[in-house]
């Protein structure tokens, strides 16, 4: 990278020393890759809604008003918005091919449940606990805050909404397997006995709106690997030079 090239041993110094080089190195790298990437007028009008519609802004005072908070002129607020379309059309264009196995590989924690816990040492607590509630004796949300022996008493056993993932993996694999508002017989986790029915559970899709997501997280990773490589690379040529210098 030329631009990093030209920098003097005492600006790289200060750099280094501040945790700054990564970061000038990923902006640099970015800058790079998406100089080559042209957009239409088409394209270009697409990026400058979509930012808008992310930007939460509804109409054009609103709009106005945000410009002028963010001390911009209207060509600065396009090319922001071009900046961010690139970004995602050399994603796509670039990691489309791996999207979907990301996305089976996050799909734990991509999943959002709600559900409902009872939590009690004693199996034959939870065991009474279950047959009131399926036999309509008692409510689930009472006997949690009367008797759950977890923080879940503070919400009446509402546990969520909360990435799947974050489950104990015997827990995921009953929430998975579960029908919305069917309470499930106790099960032995970590020394307490559980009582628990999924509430709701949003089950995540490979839909475009995941694919760009998965593309995005693609390029993180790329781009973290990258700039690791050319910073250490750059690091190492520089220390070299120094030594040449003072020999």
């Amino acid at each position: 990278m030329k631009s990093i090239d030209l920098f003097p041993e005492e600006c790289i110094t200060v750099l280094q020393e501040n945790k700054l080089i990564k970061p000038l190195i990923k902006g640099e790298l970015i800058k790079e890759l998406l100089s080559k990437i042209a957009l239409s007028k088409e394209e270009e009008e697409n990026a400058l809604q979509r930012f808008i519609k992310k930007l939460g802004i509804t109409d054009s005072k609103a709009l106005e008003k945000w410009i002028t908070t963010n001390k911009l002129t209207e060509s600065d607020l396009q090319e922001r918005a071009n900046k961010e379309f690139r970004l995602t059309k050399y994603c796509i264009t670039n990691f489309s091919h791996k999207a979907e196995s990301r996305f089976i590989e996050r799909k734990e924690e991509l999943d959002i449940v709600v559900y409902s816990l009872i939590r009690v040492k004693d199996i034959f607590k939870a065991k009474e606990f279950y047959l009131r509630i399926i036999e309509g004796e008692s409510d689930f949300g009472d006997l949690a805050t009367l008797y759950s022996e977890g923080l879940e008493n503070r919400t009446r056993g509402i546990i969520g909404p909360i990435p799947l993932k974050q489950a104990h993996p015997r827990l995921v694999t009953l929430l998975t397997n579960s029908k919305p508002g069917v309470t499930q017989p106790p099960i032995e986790i970590q020394g307490s006995h559980l009582v628990v029915r999924v509430e709701s559970y949003d089950s995540a899709q490979f839909d475009s709106f995941m694919k760009e997501k998965m593309v995005l997280e693609l390029f993180d990773k790329w781009i973290e690997a990258e700039v690791s490589n050319i910073s250490d690379n750059f690091l190492l040529k520089n220390e070299i030079k120094n030594k040449g210098v003072a020999k």
